[in-house]
């Protein structure tokens, strides 16, 4: 099983206006030509607020409505050529998201071939922006303006990218988390230095229709949730209840706040140091949650050897337990609450099926060439390394690894 769609990490968003399959300047849908190499596909036609004075002034926006879709509408997607992948995120065996340098994508035979499904005229290069996508239906894509990094747009797609809505953002690139198909979060950089860093965190409770902005980190003022710390992941499981994650320089210290009242106060939530490595320094990721109150916390542990330790919960976060440490720090995938995979790209692949209580190793007979950039698994035996050369496959839980597509 996928990780939870509560935590996909998405923008709470200001909407101003929609497009189908079009850019921001155009107001009528198109659909593509039918050409030789390309696929057609059918269409398948509350909340406790705090007192009002810590409350920051709201930001909303009026949507223009899409043109509604013929049940029988058949749009045609191009393939791709051979793109170089630059992010993915595979569902099941057969259907997954990607994006490229100029091209979001989706593909529906296990990462064989790309459908190219980018808005037309999309205002800035979609290789590296922030995404989220909850199935082969739904996703979301905030892209950045470059020429200032306080704004932003927000496409997203409730057709498996047969059209697409697009939002203006006052906000640019930042963490994103959705506990459900209504309720997300979007934690924003204001500016780091010196093993501090400012946030603003935004929260929407209709998908992105409108959105608050909950906390920001002001000049002088020290704040429930500290500006010291590099903050690099927020995750919710429900509209109240969340965390957000990060490191500093301390010894023993891991990272990691939580709050319960929507973002707008934090506290901070301790952990115990796993044994061997109680004066280490640390960086927590955000966390996953899975079915019936599971979920698994990265940590990083910055010592003498390179390590890392998952902790885990069955009670939504309330209470945390060390599981056993791995001599490794590399890229993982928490597949579920009980199978989690490790692989820094050398010729050991490390493997739990006990929510990281013990640790199995194979040995690889690949490793990559270039930078691996991330490791995605879909089951404990099934899944996908990326890499600067390209998209690579495993059926066999990452013995044997089989090039992807062209």
């Amino acid at each position: 099983m996928k990780t939870n769609i509560k935590i996909l990490t998405l923008v709470v968003i200001l909407l101003l206006t929609a497009c189908s399959r079009t850019s921001p300047e155009l107001a009528e849908s198109t659909v593509d030509e039918i050409v030789p190499e390309s696929r057609t596909i059918p269409v398948d036609a509350d909340v406790e607020e705090p007192p009002p004075t810590t409350v920051i002034p709201s930001a909303t926006a009026t949507e223009q409505p899409l043109p509604e879709a013929t049940p029988t509408a058949i749009f045609t997607f191009e393939i791709a050529n051979s793109p170089l992948l630059t992010q993915i995120e595979m569902l099941d065996p057969l259907n997954g998201w990607g994006q490229a340098e100029g091209m979001i994508l989706r593909t529906e035979d296990g990462g064989e071939s790309w459908l190219d499904i980018t808005p037309e005229d999309i205002f800035n290069d979609p290789a590296y922006a922030k995404s989220l996508f909850v199935d082969e239906k739904n996703g979301w894509v905030l892209v950045e303006d470059y020429d200032n990094f306080n704004v932003g747009l927000l496409y997203s797609t409730v057709d498996g990218g047969a059209n697409w809505t697009w939002r203006n953002t006052p906000f640019g690139r930042s963490e994103i988390a959705f506990a459900d198909e209504e309720n997300g979060y979007a934690l924003t950089d204001l500016g780091a230095g010196a093993g501090s860093m400012g946030v603003a965190i935004w929260q929407t409770k209709n998908s992105g229709d409108d959105f608050n902005r909950v906390f920001q980190h002001e000049s002088g003022y020290d704040s429930s949730l500290p500006f010291s710390g590099i903050k690099n992941g927020i995750t919710f499981i429900d509209s109240q209840n969340g965390w957000v994650t990060g490191s500093q320089p301390q010894d023993a210290f891991i990272w990691f706040y939580r709050t319960q009242d929507g973002g707008f106060s934090w506290e901070h939530q301790e952990l115990e140091m796993s044994v061997g490595y109680e004066n280490a320094q640390t960086s927590a990721y955000a966390p996953s949650f899975f079915e019936d109150g599971q979920g698994l916390l990265p940590v990083y542990l910055h010592g003498e050897e390179s390590a890392m330790v998952f902790y885990r919960t069955d009670d939504d976060g309330e209470s945390w337990d060390a599981a056993q440490t791995i001599a490794t720090r590399g890229k993982y995938a928490m597949v579920s609450a009980n199978e989690i995979v490790v692989w820094d790209g050398g010729e050991t692949l490390f493997f739990s099926l006990d929510t990281g209580e013990s640790w199995q190793s194979r040995t690889t007979t690949w490793q990559p060439l270039d930078t691996l950039r991330s490791l995605d698994f879909i089951s404990a035996t099934e899944g996908w390394a990326l890499t600067d050369d390209g998209l690579y496959k495993t059926k066999d839980g990452g013995e044997n690894w089989e090039r992807s597509g062209n």
